[in-house]
């Protein structure tokens, strides 16, 4: 069974690479790939999985602006990448988040910003 059956909700890629995401535990910003309703992923450098807690709150920047700020999420996968289209990716991680119980204006926002951001695929 692939990733993308598994969730419950569609991701959709995003259109800049400007977008990323922030948590005060980490030492750095990632890249973000995908978002969705139901969480995200991003890239990041590093040679090692970076420290979580269980659960944390986290920041997603994107264009025009938009930002999603006290997003409750627990990472639910980290690995080294693999070659991608036959080059190496030598300390590049990525790191999948699932969203926690979001309100309902946290919900509207996260819709926004993925409006904004994702790629939709008509």
């Amino acid at each position: 069974m692939s990733m993308d059956e598994r969730r419950k909700y569609q991701r959709f890629q995003v259109k800049e690479k400007t977008s990323f995401v922030m948590n005060p535990e980490w030492p750095a910003s990632g890249e973000l790939v995908d978002i969705g309703n139901g969480g995200l992923a991003f890239n990041y450098a590093s040679d090692h999985e970076w420290a979580c807690s269980e659960d944390n709150n986290g920041m997603i920047f994107g264009s025009h602006d938009s930002c999603l700020t006290d997003m409750p999420m627990r990472v639910v996968a980290d690995w080294p990448m693999a070659k991608e289209n036959g080059e190496s990716r030598p300390g590049i991680r990525r790191r999948c988040l699932k969203f926690g119980a979001l309100s309902d204006e946290q919900k509207f926002l996260l819709e926004c910003f993925i409006w904004i951001n994702g790629v939709c695929e008509c």
